[in-house]
């Protein structure tokens, strides 16, 4: 079982992401804003982090960045989400040192492929 945090300033993602990845056998935590995302990672332990790229106050590139800058907290897969993916945006999330770029909406199934492909060990 791995533990995921979702940040996301959606309310209806988060509540979604707290209904289906119990069913898919993972422990949730959620966080509407970017700057509570953060502590929670830092105080929790976590094993991949679902995050949104646009969020007011703190966005997730900015989160990513913080995240991979904390060696203690470095090697937790990132995995940003958003409705507006472009090649621009897809090269700064990778530079923010997320692992993958996933487009809003997408299936279970996408997301489970995500989860398998940065969690082998865990899952």
């Amino acid at each position: 079982m791995a533990r995921i945090l979702v940040i996301d300033d959606n309310p209806a993602i988060r509540q979604v992401m707290q209904c289906c990845l119990p069913g898919m056998g993972h422990a949730v935590t959620t966080a509407p804003d970017g700057e509570t995302g953060l502590k929670l990672a830092t105080v929790d332990a976590v094993d991949l982090v679902l995050l949104d790229v646009d969020m007011p106050r703190l966005n997730g590139l900015s989160v990513c960045k913080a995240l991979k800058d904390d060696p203690a907290r470095r090697h937790i897969p990132v995995v940003m989400m958003t409705g507006r993916p472009t090649s621009e945006l897809r090269r700064r999330v990778l530079d923010a040192g997320a692992t993958t770029l996933l487009e809003k909406p997408f299936t279970w199934e996408a997301l489970s492929e995500e989860l398998n492909r940065c969690l082998p060990v865990v899952l």
